[in-house]
């Protein structure tokens, strides 16, 4: 259940105020009755959203003098659609105070949070609206800022402090304080994964191994810390292999395999890569 209500002025005698209420809020205190509560709050000081004060100032001027806002339903409607367009309708026939229409302390031409709006509706909305200018019409403090506007506000922020200078982290890190003889999660990370970082078939190996070749030549993973590098039992498969960038000059930068190393070893060297893609692209469908 819907319904149009009107706050007046007892001063007067006067409608200062039409909205849209609905029967059995969420909140328990009906929407007519919230406008007097608000106003209470702003005089106490608490600050409000968005609040029509030219409205909460009258209904407070109303109350200084000990008298109550008159408060009449002037219609009732099963669905929302008719409300907001009497609502509208009133709105107009009044007039608002801030275009110099009328006397309604109404900041919008009414019919807010409508849903499911018909044409016949819309139609109406628009020839009520029509020949109204818009609110921001003739501003010129908006749209992109200029360059002395720029300047203006850059000047007026330098020597400002951050807003965040001085404040402490509200999520400190998880293992502050911690070491690895007070917690497990500490010990465990602190230990160096071997797998990490290492991919099957790639020449390079994670940080602290090295490939070495064992006694019967074959190439193995080892720690830098395994006493058998020290002792000299393993041998480096990089010792004595000349570095890849070995014998180049800048002057190859930018030149073909073919003007580098010649016509045959170029055509090799490209049949290689062929190869070699062809086994990743293999190895990778299995």
């Amino acid at each position: 259940m819907y319904y149009v209500y009107i706050l007046t002025n007892p001063i007067n005698n006067l409608p200062f105020y039409i909205g849209v209420g609905k029967e059995g809020r969420k909140s328990n205190c009906a929407r007519e009755i919230q406008h007097i509560y608000d106003a209470i709050r702003l005089r106490e000081g608490k600050k409000l959203y968005r609040a029509n004060k030219h409205k909460l100032y009258t209904i407070l001027k109303i109350l200084d003098q000990n008298l109550e806002v008159k408060i009449d339903r002037v219609a009732i409607f099963d669905n929302e659609v008719d409300a907001f367009n009497e609502e509208i309708r009133l709105i107009k026939l009044y007039g608002r105070a801030d275009l110099k229409l009328g006397l309604l302390t109404n900041l919008t031409d009414g019919g807010e949070g409508t849903v499911n709006v018909s044409e016949e509706s819309r139609i109406r909305r628009s020839n009520a609206r029509k020949g109204i200018p818009g609110p921001n019409k003739g501003r010129s403090d908006l749209g992109p800022r200029t360059v002395e506007t720029k300047k203006k506000i850059s000047d007026a922020n330098k020597g400002r402090p951050s807003p965040n200078k001085g404040k402490k982290s509200l999520h400190p890190p998880w293992n502050k304080g911690l070491t690895k003889e007070t917690s497990e999660a500490v010990a465990k990370y602190s230990v160096p994964n071997p797998n990490k970082g290492f991919k099957k078939g790639h020449k390079n190996t994670p940080k602290g191994f090295r490939i070495m070749k064992d006694k019967d030549g074959n190439n193995i993973r080892v720690s830098v810390t395994d006493e058998r590098i020290a002792s000299g039992e393993l041998k480096s498969i990089f010792k004595d292999r000349p570095a890849s960038n070995k014998g180049k000059t800048i002057s190859t930068k930018g030149k073909s395999y073919e003007e580098i190393y010649g016509p045959e070893r170029a055509a090799k060297m490209r049949e290689s890569r062929v190869q070699s893609n062809l086994r990743r692209w293999a190895n990778k469908k299995s």
